[in-house]
């Protein structure tokens, strides 16, 4: 068994208490209320390091529309996606969980491969990168929380192995969605983040198999229809009243060339021009359809889907290929997502400057003086 790399506080705590317990001191998630005039989700697609893109995004749009990110009720993320969704989840606000996020890929030790690794990918028999570092990196920003101290929704696709059905006719692997929505029996609120985040983000032959559990990116790299789908059945909202704003990262130019060619696995996962091609079209694919299904499921205007253009290759080095996404992210052009923000409904009504004035003018003239 795998084992679950969370505080050792967590044995020794209580079972976890609703998020409107004395014992945290927030607003709990209300299940039976009645939906809010507009349900917003926020998606973030897996991709590695390349959620940097994303968490840029979101970064520029709430320096420009202050309060965007606290209005979200749902962050839906796969793979990397779904650690940078926890830790906005998971912080007071979405918009003060978004340096923690960002900081976590620069933690001591990420993106340092073992030799034994190294020697153990190449012959195929070992995955690439451990997931010790990454484990320790998510305990220092989520400790020991679980779905039940989230102060939003989410949504995290992880993919089962083996649901060990005592049925051999019926066992097999499966697509699971986690989530703190209700009406689902799977999903148990005990679950702690951390064991989450590494399950979504065990992509296979880079990273080990987690607690029975590859990377969601395998059915839902892109999170949106999961979390459009599971918001619906759970009936906190709407079609008509959902917003959702999808971010990718970074569409690449990709393609192979061919006709009618007899390609085998060399050409297809280790072509040195497009290596993994056969994973990253499939992975790619994905996104695309995902994206294609959200836009007519949903009323015109009410999804928006930002995937800056980028390079293929960002960089030889972890350094040079931060920089080159900090770059992209500060020359996008934010005009089209802003205009949908102000116009999709996303941000509550706000006073005319006029109105506001007058009010304020009014008030002075009725001081004391």
């Amino acid at each position: 068994m795998a084992t679950s790399y969370r505080s050792k506080r967590a044995t020794q705590r209580k079972t976890a208490p609703g998020n409107g317990s004395p014992t945290n001191g927030h607003p709990e998630v209300d299940e039976t209320a009645a939906p809010r005039s507009k349900y917003r989700i926020i998606s973030l697609d897996g991709g590695g390091m390349r959620t940097l893109l994303s968490l840029g995004i979101l970064k520029r749009i709430e320096q420009e529309r202050p309060g965007f990110l606290d209005e979200v009720q749902l962050v839906a993320g796969t793979s990397a996606g779904a650690i940078s969704a926890l830790i906005l989840a998971a912080a007071r606000s979405p918009s003060a969980g978004l340096d923690a996020a960002r900081n976590l890929w620069f933690a001591p030790g990420l993106f340092t491969i073992p030799f034994g690794n190294q020697v153990g990918a190449l012959v195929g028999a070992k995955a690439l990168t451990p997931n010790e570092a990454m484990a320790r990196a998510l305990t220092d920003v989520l400790g020991d929380k679980t779905l039940a101290d989230l102060h939003r929704h989410v949504i995290i696709p992880a993919f089962q192995l083996d649901d060990r059905n005592p049925d051999e006719d019926l066992r097999g692997w499966r697509p699971r969605v986690f989530h703190n929505l209700p009406g689902d029996p799977f999903v148990q609120k005990g679950e702690y983040l951390v064991d989450l985040a590494l399950r979504s983000s065990a992509m296979p032959i880079v990273s080990p198999v987690y607690q029975g559990y590859a990377d969601g990116g395998l059915f839902a790299n892109n999170p949106t229809l999961a979390a459009v789908a599971q918001a619906l059945y759970a009936k906190v909202t709407t079609r008509e009243e959902l917003r959702v704003l999808s971010l990718g990262t970074g569409d690449s130019v990709d393609y192979l060339e061919g006709y009618n060619e007899s390609w085998g696995y060399a050409k297809w996962l280790l072509d040195t021009k497009q290596p993994m091609a056969f994973v990253a079209a499939s992975i790619e694919a994905n996104v695309e359809a995902i994206e294609f299904q959200t836009q007519m499921l949903l009323p015109p205007g009410s999804t928006l889907r930002v995937d800056p253009l980028v390079p293929f290759n960002l960089g030889s080095s972890v350094e040079q290929q931060v920089a080159t996404m900090d770059r992209i992210v500060k020359r996008f052009d934010l005009t089209s997502t802003l205009k949908w923000v102000d116009e999709s409904g996303w941000m509550p009504p706000r006073r005319p400057r006029r109105a506001q004035a007058s009010v304020t003018e009014e008030t002075a003239e009725a001081s004391p003086r």
